[in-house]
């Protein structure tokens, strides 16, 4: 490992506050990089020379060699892994600071052992996202090559897997998504914990995570207590979760599923899984420009009022699953009074829900009209699409 100055000013900051003595880590160079006393920061240091020259296990400064320039204290090799990475040196009466020595090296192993463990695993999820990125959307990628990527990442790219795409609510915000990504990695940790297969990233300011393992069947367990956990914190979440994979080339499949979930679960704020058989999760995949012809060729232009009265009729009559009867009772109307209604609708449209082939279209044209202003989907359209 390298020892940088931002590694070894955390060190010595540490060591400070532990023994109450300035202290000072030189780099394998001899030269002093991080220091307690900031104005000994970049000069060479003797004693640290001295030590990585002739590899000695400690080096003393007394009151005699103070004499001389040099400050009193005592220096010891700090190495990781059987390796040299600095030198730590205690600044003090060599008698106060002798027994310390021992315990300060050892706190400074620790401590650049564990920056070496985090930069490492650091350095392993950055690997992970870019192949995680390069395996979804990768243009015509090399399949076998990817397996070998994957298998130097111990990633097993033929294992089942299912995808899940979580995001939270609210404006787009770059450093609060990013924020709220982090947040929500750690809260994400101890559910994954044992499922080395199971792997997560941010994709887009998304959160992005490849279930495996024993985590296979409980994906939705697992969205459902961290939704519940962010909840607590302050953040609402939705998401996706698709089908299970078949093999490296069926990932994509599964990360379509899971962004058209997350698309339909975003008006809810809930988690949907892909497959359920709710045609609002295969409407989210509909082209806008068909979606704004279809909504155009099934509903005409209206008075608004009269708009809004007659979409509700239609959408009342398919909740009662065509029972006149009951959807005129939740209308608080006469049923010759919604039947009257029901017919000036297909006067308008041209389509009778008594027809199956008519009641398929102005279901789905119903769905579709979710997020355009009921009162008249007609003009609306037509000032997002000017000239037609």
């Amino acid at each position: 490992m390298f020892l940088t100055p931002a590694d070894g000013m955390r060190i010595a900051r540490e060591l400070k506050a532990t023994i109450g003595r300035d202290v000072n880590i030189m780099d394998r160079d001899g030269v002093i990089i991080a220091s307690t006393d900031p104005l000994r920061i970049g000069k060479p240091h003797a004693a640290a020379r001295q030590i990585i020259a002739q590899q000695l296990p400690v080096l003393e400064v007394t009151a005699a060699d103070a004499a001389a320039g040099i400050q009193e204290g005592i220096n010891l090799p700090i190495r990781v892994g059987g390796v040299l990475e600095g030198v730590l040196g205690i600044t003090g009466p060599a008698d106060s600071v002798r027994e310390l020595g021992a315990v300060a090296r050892k706190m400074a192993e620790i401590l650049l052992s564990s920056m070496a463990r985090q930069a490492q695993q650091a350095l392993l999820q950055q690997a992970q996202n870019l192949f995680i990125e390069a395996w979804l959307f990768d243009q015509d990628p090399d399949w076998q090559a990817m397996a070998l990527r994957g298998s130097l990442l111990e990633i097993d790219t033929e294992c089942p897997r299912r995808v899940a795409i979580l995001e939270a609510a609210g404006a787009p915000d770059s450093a609060a998504d990013e924020l709220r990504s982090g947040q929500l990695l750690q809260m994400l940790a101890p559910h994954l914990s044992g499922s080395p297969q199971t792997l997560r990233t941010v994709v887009n300011r998304r959160i992005l995570i490849l279930f495996a393992d024993r985590c296979l069947e409980q994906a939705g367990a697992i969205l459902a207590g961290l939704c519940r956990e962010a909840a607590a914190a302050g953040l609402q979440l939705s998401g996706g979760l698709s089908t299970v994979s078949h093999g490296a080339t069926d990932l994509r499949r599964c990360y379509s599923e899971a962004r058209i979930a997350a698309r339909a679960a975003a008006r809810s704020g809930a988690v949907r899984e892909y497959g359920s058989g709710a045609l609002d999760l295969v409407l989210q995949s509909v082209d806008e420009a068909v979606r704004r012809d279809l909504l155009r060729a099934v509903f005409p232009p209206m008075d608004g009022r009269e708009a809004a009265e007659l979409y509700e009729c239609l959408r009342l009559y398919f909740q009662c699953d065509g029972s006149v009867e009951q959807a005129a009772a939740l209308a608080c109307v006469h049923p010759n009074t919604f039947r009257y209604r029901m017919e000036k609708l297909r006067r308008a449209t041209g389509l009778d829900v008594r027809r199956p082939r008519d009641t398929a279209l102005l279901y789905l044209a119903l769905q579709l009209l979710d997020g355009t202003p009921p009162e008249n989907p007609g003009k609306p359209l037509d000032k997002r699409m000017p000239g037609k």
